[in-house]
């Protein structure tokens, strides 16, 4: 059955992300609460029952519900509502006025992830209007905090508020997107992601007089260990999903691009085949495949003419699945070598979910219909996002805010840098991909309800069979 999407549901959808975009809601400090309560001022608007919740003054958060009919448990559909930092200088036009312009819209979060939370409600509402039955609720959630890992936002909720939250799946980031390599695209679905292990290795030596160079400084310490790393890198460790996504990819690749491909999960052939893909493609491989340790901050020394006792470096490590800190540190030691003394900082576990559910399957459906050329492939994501805490409620989350952007365009380069935006066309065809998706996977069949009606006036009371049993029966072999 086709469920096509409302006519003007991609003006609307675009609408609603200019006025995101309007409100800046950089993290931190976040201040999301203006832009909470315009969605829920909205919501409220079309007969809805919004919930707006703060736990800190600016921190605000916005969940709504369209309920269904309980057969399944509900979908949720997730976004944040902060961003990261734009330095306005380095824009063409300022980061919070949405702009318009060579077909692309223009402004911090049209990315990272405004463009999630302006579909999502459009394709809440139309849903609402369109006064089809729900075989399960829908649910909205707009939430602060997630770019400094989601104290006021997701993690609130699901321990403060779960019941708010708690649903079969989730859709969220980081996936949907048009992907090319070697010709043939792909669209890549997030099944997992990497664990955050944030942390510092702090170098010890001895102090002394700037005039005086020491090789064995604790500065110098620190800078022949990040050579090391940058040199190394940490082990390989192939994950089912990376293996899952190089494979389904190879698949439909050429025999010379094929075998590139399966080198890379061979770590003796690995670093040499990588130079056979382009910069974009080798980084986004290496960062599926490996564990990493990017130095963010260092800080060493007081003053200009003594040579410091101490030196530390900040690390963002990301860790693949089926690791622990433990398993990553000892990895990080032995590349850092002896000097470092690592602390953890923070720690948030890597995710995996299975590919094979329903959802899954009505997400490669309905992109295929609109995409017949294009594979749509589970895949690991390198970062991490608010998936986090929704898995506490036991949550399929997928990333999955689909647009159909050029291919060649590099979306990993616009997240969080300059000049973020996204395509105005390829912006509406999301919006409605997403509607589509939704729509056949929570949509009752038309004409359900009526055969329903009918069986009941049809079976005398006492031969209702109640659906415990009923269900019984057939795990038994009853047909």
């Amino acid at each position: 059955m086709s469920w096509s999407p409302p006519a003007g549901l991609a003006a609307e959808a675009l609408g609603y992300l200019k006025a995101l975009i309007e409100f800046d809601t950089t993290n931190p400090p976040g201040n999301e609460t203006a832009a909470a309560r315009y969605l829920h001022d909205i919501l409220e608007q079309e007969g809805l029952q919004p919930v707006l919740l703060e736990p800190s003054p600016g921190r605000g958060n916005v969940v709504a519900r369209l309920e269904g009919e309980g057969r399944d448990r509900p979908l949720l559909l997730f976004s944040h509502l902060d961003v990261v930092a734009a330095d306005a200088s380095q824009w063409r036009s300022p980061p919070f006025q949405a702009h318009e312009a060579d077909g692309f819209l223009y402004g911090r979060g049209t990315q990272d992830m405004k463009n999630m939370t302006a579909m999502s409600l459009a394709v809440l509402l139309a849903l609402k209007r369109s006064g089809q039955r729900l075989n399960r609720d829908v649910i909205f959630a707009a939430v602060a905090d997630e770019e400094t890992g989601g104290e006021f936002g997701a993690a609130y909720l699901v321990k403060n508020h779960p019941e708010l939250l708690r649903a079969e799946y989730a859709l969220c980031e980081m996936g949907g997107f048009r992907l090319n390599i070697r010709g043939r695209d792909y669209v890549p679905v997030q099944v997992a992601e990497k664990g955050c292990a944030w942390c510092r290795a702090v170098f010890t030596g001895q102090p002394g007089h700037g005039s005086i160079p020491d090789s064995d400084s604790s500065i110098q310490r620190l800078a022949r260990a990040l050579r090391r790393l940058d040199r190394k890198g940490l082990p390989l460790q192939v994950t089912d999903p990376a293996r899952d996504f190089i494979e389904m990819v190879a698949a439909s690749q050429k025999l010379p691009v094929r075998v590139v491909l399966r080198a890379l999960l061979n770590p003796l052939a690995g670093r040499l085949v990588s130079s056979r893909l382009d910069e974009e493609q080798a980084r986004f491989f290496h960062a599926m495949l490996h564990s990493t340790a990017v130095p963010t901050m260092v800080k060493a020394g007081e003053k200009e003419n003594v040579i410091p006792a101490r030196a530390e470096v900040f690390f963002d490590g990301r860790v693949l699945p089926g690791q622990d800190w433990e398993a990553f540190s000892k990895d990080l030691a032995r590349v850092l070598g002896p000097h470092a003394s690592l602390e953890l900082v923070r720690w948030m576990k890597p995710l995996t979910y299975p590919a094979d559910t329903p959802l899954f399957d009505t997400i490669r459906r309905v992109v295929k219909q609109r995409l017949p050329e294009a594979e749509v492939v589970p895949y690991q994501l390198t970062a991490f996002t608010d998936a986090k805490h929704l898995d506490e409620l036991g949550i399929i989350t997928y990333g999955f805010s689909p647009q159909n952007n050029d291919p060649g365009e590099k979306l990993t380069r616009l997240i969080h840098g300059h000049n973020e935006r996204i395509g105005v066309e390829a912006f509406g065809w999301g919006v409605e991909v997403l509607y589509e998706t939704v729509a056949s996977f929570c949509c009752a069949p038309q004409g359900a309800g009526a055969v329903d009606s009918l069986m009941g006036e049809l079976l005398p009371a006492g031969e209702q069979q109640p659906e415990a049993e009923a269900t019984a029966g057939e795990e038994n072999g009853e047909q």
